[in-house]
């Protein structure tokens, strides 16, 4: 079953109006209980994104820990790309969250990674595993 839980960390999770990390805990330890129940062999295919508008380099690096942890090894993985009509692609545009109300020199900063070398870095750490990624990690 393909899933997204998209990040780990509360920054980008926030932004993306999504719930943490233990919510995707809780619906793995359920899902995999149930699949025993019913003597199946299945699988939660986790989808994550880089450099998604508010999320750090530390942001990435724990998501890359908690992917470690959980002996995860991404091989499709999406960088962040601005859309029409997306709230994302309005944070990246404007570096300001309209979740938290736009309003003159009030409103929520929100981090994007523009420069190509970061948006490398924020993908690499999602494929930790991958040797090719290992000179740009260091």
């Amino acid at each position: 079953l393909k899933i997204a839980p998209e990040h780990t960390e509360d920054g980008p999770l926030n932004k993306m109006l999504k719930p943490g990390i233990g919510t995707y805990d809780r619906f793995k330890q359920m899902f995999d209980q149930a699949a025993q129940k019913a003597g199946k062999k299945y699988f939660l295919i986790p989808y994550f994104i880089a450099a998604h508008p508010g999320t750090t380099d530390e942001d990435m690096l724990n998501l890359a820990l908690w992917l470690k942890k959980n002996k995860f090894r991404a091989d499709q993985v999406q960088t962040f790309l601005p859309s029409p009509m997306a709230p994302a692609t309005a944070m990246y545009h404007a570096g300001v969250n309209p979740w938290r109300g736009v309003r003159r020199g009030g409103s929520e900063a929100v981090e994007t990674v523009r420069n190509l070398g970061q948006r490398r870095l924020h993908k690499a750490f999602l494929r930790y595993h991958d040797p090719n990624n290992w000179p740009l990690l260091r």
